[in-house]
């Protein structure tokens, strides 16, 4: 259980095994290895560290593409411009801004030498140049707004799922679900069962009681509850895993047969762990969650005393 406790932090936090075995293990006169008082509270700090570095950089990065994403519509739009008045008035020239502003006004002195900048302005010409300029320029920062509000959703979306699988993960952990030993089938199977939460739309909310949306609405139960975070998490565990039951083991099986449902139509006992798994495979989806929730406490009981 160390060295798989050990592996998950190790990829999640980016610290070696070392730093973590002496930040969380503590080793008795015997030499046996506990985890320290502290472990969970340590932990617990690593994590909000690591998430308040994908807040700052994820900020950073924002600030930078909106610039660019500004400069670059700025740019692009006078580029545009640019080259029509080029083509309009035919002027063969490597001029930007201001300067080929000049050369226009100097082919029209050649026709009328008193033209100033100010009658050029009167005319026709410049005005529909300068309208279709407008134009093209508030059309092009209009499209770039749209682009790093999207990349801004995209930011917010990542680090509340950040924040979300977390918790899931450390709901899933507390339940002691039976894992391969080897270290990557298990960090693996834990990811599957991550990301077959990805199809909710998620709202962070205090102390971990997140709200599960999906379809625009909030996940219910049968009678039209809201699911809590956590019994929607654990009630989708037994669909992956088995659950490590404590206490003294005896004899496999069920010496009174399998027991009566109760006014759920949760059975008290199951005549074996495929008869479990028979009854939570035919229990799916958000609104049997209480039934699939029960059914896994009856067997753990069951387990925990044969």
């Amino acid at each position: 259980m160390k060295q798989f406790i050990l592996g998950l932090l190790t990829e999640t936090l980016n610290k070696s095994d070392e730093e973590l075995a002496e930040l969380l293990y503590q080793k008795s006169e015997e030499g046996e290895e506990t985890l320290k008082e502290g472990a969970l509270d340590a932990t617990k700090k690593l994590f909000e560290e690591k998430f308040q570095k994908i807040k700052t950089d994820s900020e950073t990065k924002l600030k930078k593409v909106q610039d660019d994403f500004h400069k670059k519509g700025k740019k692009e739009a006078l580029d545009i411009l640019e080259s029509e008045v080029k083509e309009k008035y035919d002027l063969d020239l490597d001029l930007q801004g201001i300067e080929l502003i000049d050369a226009v006004i100097e082919k029209f002195k050649q026709v009328d030498t008193k033209l100033t900048p100010d009658k050029v302005k009167l005319t026709d010409t410049f005005r529909e140049a300068e309208k279709q300029w407008k134009k093209e320029l508030k059309e092009s920062l209009a499209a770039k707004e749209k682009e790093l509000e999207e990349l801004k959703t995209g930011f917010d979306k990542e680090k509340t799922w950040s924040q979300v699988s977390r918790d899931i993960r450390g709901i899933l952990m507390n339940q002691k679900p039976v894992l391969p030993k080897n270290q990557r089938a298990a960090e693996n199977l834990v990811n599957i069962f991550l990301e077959s939460f990805k199809d909710y739309e998620w709202q962070p909310g205090d102390n971990g009681e997140h709200l599960a949306i999906k379809d625009g609405k909030r996940v219910e139960d049968r009678m039209g509850n809201e699911v809590s975070f956590k019994s929607l998490i654990e009630g989708r565990i037994p669909e992956y895993f088995d659950i490590a039951v404590q206490g003294p083991k005896g004899n496999a099986g069920n010496e009174g047969g399998p027991g009566g449902g109760g006014s759920d139509g949760v059975p008290e006992k199951f005549e074996n762990n495929e008869a479990y798994i028979k009854f939570v495979d035919a229990h799916p989806g958000e609104d049997n969650i209480d039934i699939r929730i029960k059914a896994m406490e009856n067997w753990k009981k069951q387990e925990a005393a044969s």
